[in-house]
């Protein structure tokens, strides 16, 4: 099994680390039940970032359903 070495600036980092802050205090009831939660035991953890992941790719997959014109839109924006 080869290491990879992952690069990024400390911007990214931050905002990294500030959005799964804000996704564990969403999750957890708060900031204090998040940090119990983590030191509780880590397969709990990826399996409610499974489930929410899974939520969110069926909420996107809704939301450009719901909208095709829309979706189309913002895929052509990104891809021009």
């Amino acid at each position: 099994m080869s290491n990879s070495v992952f690069e990024a600036r400390d911007e990214v980092v931050n905002e990294a680390a500030a959005l799964c802050a804000r996704l564990l205090e969403k999750w957890f009831g708060g900031v204090d039940e998040a940090i119990a939660a983590l030191e509780a035991g880590q397969v709990d953890l990826a399996d409610l970032a499974l489930r929410s992941h899974i939520k969110q790719r069926k909420a996107m997959t809704v939301s450009a359903h719901m909208n095709i014109q829309g979706f189309s839109r913002e895929v052509l924006g990104q891809v021009a």
